[in-house]
């Protein structure tokens, strides 16, 4: 597969026959700040769907900075996974050097693939890593963007079924690593009634043990009947078959790029579905690195409460929920494309359009 031109400022895409590393760097925009998302491991079907796959992400994370009120642009990497299961120490090291040869444009994290010490030890070579909790507060971004999740699901729940607590509320949770683990908390203990899958069926025995859920084959999930979808896993799983063919009421998860593309969400929102965008609701972990990486840089003064700073911004998902979907139905608009109206009107400083 032949990558795709998705409008990035930049694309690196470098290879290093001593190290065996492979990876890609999108920065897709700047406008409000350096360029900050996260880093992924993942072994693609080529390097083209890799490098699609990172300018996507890049681009997402331009709406998702934007919208929660972050001083950065969008950018992603992608690491293309070897034989190894962890990268090793010296592609590592070759990668901050990838990193620090971008001058401070590109602000890395935690994605798919790659945890807290990778970011630890990256965050020893570069300062232009987050995430890695070596300044105080901060550190695994996991359990906040789950929290937001769980925010936006709660209040699309609310807005389209009128429910104001989530107390017996089917909800179908597809991917079952740190985020999808902790969204499972939150909402078992809102009293939801969880079904779950995950490709680790180790994972699935937990969460069914734990909170009384009902394990789900991997090709059954998305064919339930329930009040909400939660994909939680990889993005792209809602697709023309999927959004024309879906029994949910509301598709809210963590998954980055959950829509095949745009007309995935017009149909979606023919059909009556709700889709909380996940650019907007999954944005309490790039909250906190954000807030990370500006502690670090002396942004903040010594009155800062930094409790307080992160914990508004992902508590303003629900309001930031709320006016999108107002917007969409008064515009007659999905409320994907409402979404992305915003963060655009939030970089131009001006009213935009998003073309269909």
């Amino acid at each position: 597969m032949e990558f795709k031109d998705l409008g990035c400022e930049e694309l690196v895409v470098r290879r290093c026959a001593q190290t065996g590393l492979h990876a890609a760097i999108a920065i897709h925009s700047t406008e409000l700040g350096p360029a900050a998302g996260g880093c992924r491991r993942w072994r693609y079907v080529d390097t083209g769907h890799g490098i699609t796959d990172a300018q996507r992400l890049a681009e997402g994370m331009t709406y998702k900075n934007a919208l929660a009120d972050i001083p950065f642009g969008g950018g992603k990497s992608v690491i293309f996974a070897d034989q190894n299961k962890v990268p090793t120490p010296a592609q590592l090291d070759r990668f901050a050097q990838w990193i620090n040869e971008l001058n401070g444009r590109y602000v890395t994290a935690e994605d798919v693939g790659m945890g807290l010490d990778q970011m630890r030890y990256m965050a020893e070579r570069t300062a232009f890593v987050s995430g890695a909790g070596l300044h105080g507060f901060g550190g695994d971004p996991s359990p906040k963007t789950a929290y937001g999740v769980f925010l936006g699901l709660k209040t699309a729940v609310q807005h389209h079924l009128g429910r104001e607590h989530l107390y017996g509320i089917t909800v179908a949770v597809q991917g079952l690593g740190a985020v999808g683990m902790s969204l499972c908390h939150w909402l078992a203990r809102a009293g939801a009634s969880l079904f779950v899958t995950d490709l680790d069926a180790g994972r699935v025995a937990h969460v069914v043990k734990k909170y009384d859920a009902r394990g789900v084959p991997a090709d059954e999930i998305t064919k339930l009947k329930v009040d909400v979808f939660a994909p939680c896993a990889l993005g792209g799983v809602m697709d023309g078959a999927l959004a024309e063919s879906c029994d949910f009421a509301v598709v809210a998860g963590a998954a980055n790029n959950q829509l095949l593309d745009d007309s995935v969400g017009d149909v979606l929102a023919e059909r009556g579905i709700f889709y909380a965008p996940d650019f907007v609701i999954n944005a309490g972990g790039v909250v906190s690195v954000a807030h990370e990486h500006l502690m670090a840089n002396g942004a903040f003064g010594d009155d800062h409460n930094a409790e307080t700073w992160v914990g508004d911004r992902i508590e303003g998902i629900r309001s930031r929920l709320l006016d999108i979907a107002r917007r969409a139905g008064n515009e007659g608009l999905g409320t994907h494309r409402v979404a992305k109206q915003i963060a655009l009107e939030k970089i131009t400083g001006t009213s935009a359009t998003l073309a269909a």
